[in-house]
């Protein structure tokens, strides 16, 4: 495995001096408010995700400048646009598992980083495609990028922040992706598929210097043996008032506890009760996020609106769902460690499939009988806005916010691994069945179908989902562990 370390750029000398005086910089930035480094690296962590967001964002504009007219330097069919879309999450399902395995070697930062390279070549293959197997690739390596940082950024976040701010900094991972696909949709309005390719290139150029500012996790420091190291992190992280000596003994305990522990295989590991309580939680809440049809309506949002109306903007309708989709995971970010995960979740589960029921009887009567929707072009708007906002205040971030709080340090990459997994090739299966799906059972029948999903994902919640807002990492492993049901009240 390579390292991403100083001594390896050595004939990049210059820049190295420059990157090291920010990072001095940095360690002897001013304390303004409480809990202000985390929030900057954090922040810095989601700016990767913001690029994920682009890709993302980028099939719903691309999509009907490519095929309709004519855009790029190859003449696309709807099929070959189709796979273009849904290598992304093959990508993402690839490297889940390598990805684990880099996070447990080199470290959280040095991952996050090394998925840069990826991502930006993926962009110039897009750009610059001459056959359509460059634009697989592009989208594949872009796909690698996605499913790297969905597992490597909620972990260095969940790893760096205290247990009193760790919902809301958790929900940057949510709300940066949603701020990259609104980008994406709005940049797509002014400019042509080239230039928006571009654009989002640069974006991922800048991303590399800003994170090569930010530290290490403590955990992963301290499990290096760079204690000291972890304990100069841990006071830039909390702020001068903070004793980091305590916080890193408790840590060090906590490791030394497992280490002293009976070596077992990772077979033991993942079938204590515990973990295979977050387990089910975890790759339960990745399967109904997926199936809820959410990354189905975005891919194609800009195509579900041009069959909603032809007198509709479908350019501006597509960036107000983009809005409302941000607006949502903002409102999480004040509210998931106030409400709580397990409230979030059934909430914007039981929305979710009323605004998909909404949309399946606007279609059905559309096609049976277009008088009665003639005047009411604004609905499929409000119900794909009212969709994404509940999406993005409960199952787009708790999820991931969840992941980075309930595994173990020593199954935690491998099982989010699997969750990743889970979550891109489940996204790869919507993509490729969403027109399927229209064409056999209709657009009414497809949504009613996503609304059935969301119920049952709000059943599953209820059912099956602990809550671990404000929480201890102990207090929640005692609680999975527990044979008791997550739906009666904890004394």
């Amino acid at each position: 495995m390579v390292r991403i370390a100083w001594t390896d750029l050595k004939p990049f000398a210059p820049t190295v001096i420059l990157v090291r005086s920010w990072c001095a910089r940095m360690g002897k930035l001013p304390y303004y408010f409480a809990h202000q480094n985390q929030y900057i690296a954090a922040l810095a962590a989601s700016y990767g995700v913001l690029t994920i967001g682009m890709v993302f964002g980028w099939s719903a504009p691309a999509g009907p400048q490519i095929l309709e007219n004519g855009e790029g330097n190859l003449n696309l069919t709807d099929d070959q646009f189709s796979w273009t879309i849904a290598f992304m999450p093959i990508g993402g399902a690839i490297a889940a598992i390598p990805c684990g395995i880099m996070l447990k070697s080199e470290g959280r930062k040095n991952t996050i980083l090394f998925f840069v390279l990826p991502l930006l070549l993926g962009w110039v293959l897009l750009t610059w495609a001459q056959a359509i197997v460059m634009m697989y690739l592009g989208r594949l390596l872009q796909g690698f990028a996605a499913g790297a940082y969905s597992m490597s950024v909620p972990i260095y976040i969940g790893e760096i922040a205290d247990q009193r701010i760790r919902g809301t900094v958790g929900s940057f991972f949510q709300l940066m992706l949603n701020l990259g696909m609104l980008m994406s949709f709005s940049i797509s309005a002014g400019v042509n598929v080239f230039q928006l390719n571009i654009i989002s290139g640069f974006i991922v150029l800048l991303f590399g210097p800003i994170f090569m500012l930010m530290p290490e996790t403590p955990s992963f420091l301290l499990k290096r043996g760079h204690k000291t190291k972890a304990v100069e992190t841990l006071k830039w992280l909390r702020g001068p008032k903070c004793d980091a000596f305590y916080e890193i003994e408790q840590l060090q305990l906590e490791q030394d506890a497992l280490l002293n522990q009976p070596k077992k295989s990772i077979k033991k590991s993942l079938f204590t009760p515990e973990t295979l309580s977050a387990l089910l939680a975890m790759i339960g809440l990745v399967t109904f996020l997926q199936m809820s049809g959410i990354n189905a309506v975005l891919f194609y949002a800009t195509d579900i609106f041009m069959n909603a109306s032809d007198s509709l903007n479908h350019e501006v309708a597509t960036i107000i769902v983009g809005a409302m989709q941000f607006f949502g995971t903002l409102l999480a970010a004040f509210t998931v460690d106030r409400v709580g995960r397990r409230w979030l979740l059934m909430i914007s589960a039981i929305i979710m499939c009323v605004s998909h029921v909404v949309l399946g009887v606007y279609f059905h009567l559309l096609q049976n009988s277009p008088a009665q929707v003639e005047n009411l072009e604004w609905l499929p708007v409000f119900a794909l806005s009212l969709f994404v906002t509940m999406f993005s205040i409960g199952f787009g971030p708790v999820p991931w916010i969840m992941i980075g709080e309930v595994f173990a340090i020593d199954v935690k990459d491998l099982a989010s691994s699997l969750a990743t997994f889970t979550s891109y090739a489940l996204s790869f299966m919507m993509t490729k069945t969403f027109n399927p799906l229209r064409n056999g059972l209709g657009e009414a029948g497809t949504f009613w179908l996503f609304g059935g999903f969301c119920m049952l994902g709000a059943i599953f919640v209820f059912l099956f989902v602990p809550e671990t807002k404000g929480k201890t990492f102990d207090q929640i492993q005692k609680r999975l562990a527990s044979s008791k049901v997550y739906f009666r009240a904890e004394k």
